[in-house]
Order: structure tokens, then C-alpha cells, then sequence
């Protein structure tokens, strides 16, 4: 096989794999984009200095808030494991285009350093950390949260083929656009009043992962299509709906339960409306109609709150804004 025709017959899935890792010319262009984004957006824990949050968690910390702050650094500490097996142990073995699997190792990486930052937090701020390690053990609403995450990807491993794939790609924008977000939102909310302001510098760090590897997983969506046309059919967007639906309704009840009757004036309704409003982007995003039509994000300002390039964080700033990988396009 000529290299020209080796090039063009690459497959996100079932194409020929050589091992060879000769990924330019490229035929997948947007996953050496989003690896390029990846590493500019290189970051490690000990970046986030947290000894102000430490004495601010251990002696003017409300209860409820310190409740509410627990329960979501133990989901959030839960997921990123999560995450890392299903994208090493059912999403990689499958995909065949090195540039993409190049993407998803990068990611795995990248779920490896959230795991260690969540344990960075958890062991700085804690009395007892196992507790909060181990709270599914108590919290049955956080147990069942985590059962559901776990089915949802054992069903590609357990069962694999190019329809099972491609709805594994919904979800994991679910996993990735939806589910980290009452727990992020809670830290928010207390940074913005000038609370546990130094850790809500590491959730922005992560939230930005976050938003990249939701990008891949879209962009892997959208490839999909473009390859096996067929495989999106009525039935599947019925299905992606409802894996989309139930996984808002799983975040929104877990947010509710964080929140409590509310924290810093907002209200688990308000938790629920913004849940809403993310499942409405996530599914537009992927050529699906709104969950939820009329629904209005109550917390605008956290879209601006948690960008990392403001002046609030900028130890980056010396790091070089962007740079170019040289690709050829191949005819």
C-alpha cells in the first residue's frame, strides 16, 4: 500500500493500524490541534499554592459549607479515576488513527494530574481524608451517581462494537460536559464570595482540561459520522436524548444534594436550571434539539469567573502563547 492510500484509509475506528505512529501526513488534522492545546495547557498541582484555603477551611469554613465543599471534591476525586480506566481500558484499544489515539493517552495523563490535584486538596484541607475518599460508602445519592458513571462505561468493554463506540463518544461528552459540573459550581459559588479562593485556581485549571477533552470527544463524534454515516440513525438520536437526559437529571439531583437548602443565596433550583442550560449546549453541540427549551442559566458569571488567562491567574504568562506543529495536507 502506497503511502498516499495508507494515509487515506485511516479510520477513527476499525481502519488499518500499523504501529508504526507515522502521523503526518495527518488525516484526522483536528486531533494534532487539540494535542497542540493539550500542551500549551501543561500544569501541575504544586502550581496552585492552597495554605491560605488550608487555615481559611480549618477555622471560618461553615459546616454546611464545609459539607457541601466535601461532597464535591469526593465525587470529583471519584470521576477523574473513573475517567482515566474508561479512557485507557475501553475508548484507546478501539481507535485506530494514531494522531487520535495520541489525544486520548494525553488525556489519560491529564485525568491522572485532576486525580492527584483532588488529593492534593483532599489531604490539605481534611482532618480525615479517608472520609471524604470513601463518602460513597455513606452517601447513598453520591453511590448511585457513581454506579450509573460505572455502567455507562462498561457497556463498550463489556460489549463492543461500532454502534456501542459511537454512543460511548455521547457518553462521554455527558461525562465530561455535565457530570464535573454541580461539584465545580459549588467552588465557584464560594470563590466568588471570597471563599476558598486559592483552590478555585485548581478547578479552573481543570475545568480547562475538561472543556479540551469535551472538544475531542465531540470532534470524535463528528468524524464518526463522516465515516459511518450509517450508525446515526432515528434510533441513535433517541438513545443519545436519553443517555443526555439521564445524565442531567443524575448531575442536577447530586448539585441539589451538595447545595442543601442553599448556600450564599443560591438554591438548588437554580443548581437544577444550570445543569439544564449545560445538557441544552452539550446537545446542540452535538446535532441534537434542546432537552430543555426556555430553560435560563441563573449563573451566567460563572462562564467568566472560570477562565484561567485573566489577571486573577498568571503564572503561566511567561510560557509561550502558542506555537505550530508543521502538517502536510496530503492529496
Amino acid at each position: 500500500m502506497s503511502s498516499a492510500a495508507r494515509v487515506n484509509a485511516r479510520r477513527l475506528i476499525e481502519g488499518p493500524s500499523d504501529k508504526l505512529m507515522a502521523v503526518t501526513p495527518l488525516k484526522h488534522k483536528w486531533a494534532w490541534e487539540i494535542l497542540e492545546v493539550m500542551e500549551q495547557n501543561t500544569w501541575f498541582p504544586h502550581d496552585v499554592r492552597l495554605g491560605n484555603d488550608k487555615l481559611f477551611y480549618q477555622t471560618r469554613l461553615t459546616d454546611q459549607k464545609k459539607e457541601a465543599f466535601d461532597g464535591a471534591l469526593a465525587f470529583l476525586s471519584n470521576l477523574d479515576g473513573l475517567q482515566l480506566h474508561n479512557i485507557t481500558d475501553n475508548i484507546v484499544p478501539h481507535v485506530t488513527s494514531p494522531e487520535v489515539r495520541m489525544c486520548l493517552t494525553r488525556q489519560a495523563w491529564e485525568e491522572a494530574v485532576h486525580v492527584k490535584s483532588y488529593s492534593t486538596g483532599i489531604e490539605e484541607f481534611s482532618v480525615d481524608p479517608m472520609q471524604v475518599y470513601t463518602r460513597f460508602e455513606r452517601d447513598g445519592v453520591l453511590a448511585a451517581k457513581n454506579a450509573h458513571v460505572m455502567r455507562q462505561s462498561a457497556i463498550l468493554g463489556e460489549s463492543y462494537s461500532a454502534r456501542n463506540f459511537t454512543m460511548a463518544l455521547v457518553a462521554n461528552v455527558a461525562l465530561e460536559g455535565i457530570y464535573f459540573y454541580s461539584g465545580f459550581l459549588i467552588f465557584y459559588i464560594l470563590a466568588k464570595a471570597g471563599e476558598m479562593v486559592q483552590w478555585s485556581d485548581m478547578i479552573r485549571y481543570i475545568q480547562r482540561d475538561e472543556e479540551t477533552h469535551l472538544r475531542l470527544f465531540e470532534h470524535m463524534l463528528a468524524t464518526q459520522k463522516e465515516e459511518r454515516p450509517e450508525l446515526f440513525n432515528a434510533k441513535f438520536y433517541d438513545d443519545a436524548l436519553v443517555l443526555l437526559d439521564e445524565s442531567c437529571k443524575l448531575e442536577s439531583n447530586w448539585g441539589r444534594h451538595l447545595i442543601g437548602k442553599g448556600i450564599l443565596g443560591y438554591t438548588p433550583q437554580m443548581v437544577d436550571a444550570y445543569i439544564k442550560t449545560l445538557t441544552n449546549k452539550r446537545a446542540k453541540k452535538i446535532g441534537l434539539p434542546e432537552l430543555y427549551p426556555g430553560v435560563v442559566n441563573p449563573v451566567s458569571w460563572v462562564e467568566t469567573f472560570s477562565e484561567v488567562n485573566d489577571n486573577k491567574i498568571n503564572f503561566f504568562e511567561a510560557k509561550p502563547a502558542a506555537y505550530s506543529v508543521g502538517a502536510l495536507d496530503w492529496d
